[in-house]
């Protein structure tokens, strides 16, 4: 049972200790109220909410929470060591006590400018989950003669990647299933792009690369073989890469954003995206030489500010259920209609075409 406690109600609800103890979730809306009329907290499980002055909140007393959210907050000098028992720790910034909660799994911060993964990341054994709304690299004076040991980390995300430094860090991550990075320069423009190499990461399924250069050919050096996702943005590939990408034997979504390919021309070979099952393409004017042969399991089709038009034959692919066209020059809805009508001409009903216009 969980209780929302308003600025009206927040006295009144404290001073009736009966009805008090018999929640086990809370959620407080209050930021005029400066203190609780009784010492609370032993029953609590799990809060979520606004504090007036977090730090003045008397943290100690709720031994037996699992789920703190206070992420409106600012609450770097909040003092949450002795929450032996937290598991959720969603915040504005991290507390400087977070590493002595040893039972922590996941950590959100929602943080607006670029974070620091600091040295208690490593301490914390029991970490599973690290999400920062911001980007977050890792924190350089640190690290650069510092010692690692390996995290249990299974989902790191969004993690800047700029030189070798962060690469570190992932190696002290071998366990990552989800990672989400942007590929930046260091803060000396004459010095080039550092690219990763990621296949050292067997145990990765989803991975999101941001290259933060739009407009600078990029290098697409490996890819780990255990991808089942894969999510591209402000890339320009070339065929080489795309054959690397259609090769990975697992791969079931991919999504190219704001990318280019070489010449403007995709022209798959017949063995590669064996098992892809979704395909998202977003802003791009890229002509698609396919055919029914290719991509043999695709369920969905996606295209978001596409220019150029789908090609008949995509329609012809046994497994496609779905076209969705949002936002895409005239000719690309009119090809998508004229897919659906053609399929239904054949007998198939089970296509889709769904079509948002600009």
């Amino acid at each position: 049972m969980s209780t929302l406690l308003t600025d009206y109600g927040t006295l009144w609800f404290f001073s009736q200790l009966p009805i008090y103890v018999s929640h086990h979730r809370l959620s407080i809306l209050s930021r005029s109220v400066t203190h609780f009329l009784r010492p609370f907290g032993l029953h609590v499980r799990s809060l979520l909410g606004c504090l007036y002055k977090p730090s003045r909140f008397i943290f100690t007393n709720m031994k037996l929470v699992k789920v703190l959210d206070l992420s409106t907050e600012w609450w770097q000098e909040t003092k949450i060591d002795k929450l032996d028992l937290l598991r959720f720790l969603r915040a504005s910034s991290m507390p400087s006590s977070t590493e002595r909660c040893i039972n922590l799994e996941y950590l959100f911060m929602e943080t607006t400018i670029n974070g620091q993964l600091q040295n208690m990341i490593l301490k914390m054994v029991k970490l599973r989950y690290v999400h920062f709304e911001g980007e977050v690299n890792w924190y350089k004076r640190e690290t650069i003669h510092g010692s690692f040991q390996n995290t249990n980390l299974e989902a790191l995300s969004t993690f800047i990647i700029a030189d070798e430094n962060d690469m570190k860090f992932l190696r002290c991550s071998p366990f990552l299933r989800r990672l989400k990075c942007l590929l930046a320069s260091e803060l000396n423009p004459s010095k080039p792009y550092y690219y990763p190499t990621l296949n050292f990461l067997n145990h990765l399924e989803s991975l999101s690369i941001i290259f933060s250069a739009c407009g600078i050919i990029s290098n697409l050096i490996s890819l780990p073989l255990t991808l089942r996702k894969l999510t591209l943005t402000y890339f320009k590939l070339n065929s080489k890469e795309m054959k690397m990408i259609g090769e990975l034997p697992k791969l079931e979504v991919l999504k190219l954003e704001s990318s280019g390919i070489e010449d403007y021309e995709w022209n798959p070979n017949e063995d590669e995206f064996q098992q892809l099952r979704f395909l998202k393409l977003g802003y791009m004017g890229v002509q698609l030489n396919v055919s029914s042969d290719h991509f043999p399991r695709l369920e969905q089709l996606v295209l978001t500010q596409f220019r150029t038009s789908i090609p008949s034959s995509l329609g012809y692919i046994p497994t496609l259920v779905k076209i969705e066209v949002r936002w895409c020059e005239k000719q690309v809805e009119e090809s998508a209609s004229e897919i659906q009508e053609e399929q239904k001409e054949y007998g198939n009903e089970l296509l889709k075409v769904i079509i948002i216009s600009s």
